[in-house]
């Protein structure tokens, strides 16, 4: 029987290591930009800034691969991408963003330009790889190594929660970050981490975390979690500064309709599954 102290050293101990993966590459990153003398006007550039922060990411995504690739059962990453699971989390991470931005533009919170043209197809692509970098990242940091940790010590709970907490913690410097962004992080964690429980796998969760993220700011214009939009092929320009519908200067995942939504997801996830869910602690023991 584990006591509370050496308990609490072990939260700590592997919740560090955890933020480790996630900050130090992104550190190192900024640190080498500094050392290379980039002019401002270039550091500032919102593009540059994003795909800089793709490259930090994976950066910590090899070096945890390289880290724990003896461990794969138990962070739940293989090497055979599921092309079916791929275009599956994807449909879902597009339909839930298209739903969710469907109806705030409906009630009025944006004003909307299209403004795709085909000389962006070359950036169009650039970020594609560069939000699948990020989203396998944050899948294998947290519900990855974190969750996969409690997991095998047959603690769910522990691996629901502490996870969570830690996407949370790594948006916690975002512009707009507010008690309802995190309330929208935490419920968006507790929904990958339920369909990582039931799929045995990270790349259904990847899949959704990488197209819910990019259909936000590179198709539909949006605010991605305080960083600024790409908008390739849509502009939606919030018409007012009504913050519980179009999330504000956080974007649309901070606003009331995509809480509901994830609120919604959580539920149906657990009412599909529910037999499953009944039986992980036979699973699990």
């Amino acid at each position: 029987m584990v006591d509370n102290r050496t308990l609490l050293k072990e939260i700590i101990a592997v919740s560090l290591t955890a933020i480790g993966w996630g900050i130090l590459p992104s550190l190192a990153v900024g640190m080498l930009l500094g050392l290379l003398s980039m002019n401002t006007a270039t550091l500032l550039d919102t593009r540059f800034i994003i795909l800089i922060g793709f490259v930090a990411q994976f950066l910590g995504a090899y070096l945890m691969w390289q880290r724990h690739k003896s461990q794969l059962q138990m962070i739940k990453f293989s090497t055979k991408v599921a092309f079916k699971t791929c275009v599956l989390g994807s449909l879902i991470g597009l339909s839930a963003v298209l739903i969710n931005w469907g109806i705030i533009t409906l009630l009025g919170g944006y004003k909307l330009i299209f403004n795709y043209q085909w000389s962006y197809l070359p950036v169009f692509f650039l970020f594609l790889i560069g939000y699948t970098i990020q989203a396998i990242a944050e899948e294998l940091i947290c519900r990855g190594y974190l969750m996969g940790y409690w997991l095998k010590k047959k603690r769910v709970v522990f691996a629901f929660l502490t996870n969570s907490i830690l996407y949370v913690f790594l948006h916690v410097v975002n512009a707009g970050f507010d008690v309802y962004a995190a309330l929208s992080l935490f419920l968006f964690s507790v929904l990958m981490s339920e369909i990582r429980l039931i799929s045995g796998n990270i790349w259904l969760c990847s899949a959704i975390n990488a197209a819910w993220h990019f259909s936000e700011g590179i198709i539909f214009g949006t605010v991605i979690s305080g960083f600024p939009a790409i908008r390739l092929f849509i502009t939606s320009t919030p018409t007012s500064n009504t913050q519980w519908l179009n999330g504000g200067v956080f974007g649309i995942e901070r606003g009331a309709i995509s809480i509901m939504l994830l609120i919604l997801l959580i539920m149906i996830v657990v009412r599909l599954h529910k037999h499953h869910l009944k039986s992980l602690p036979q699973q699990l023991g």
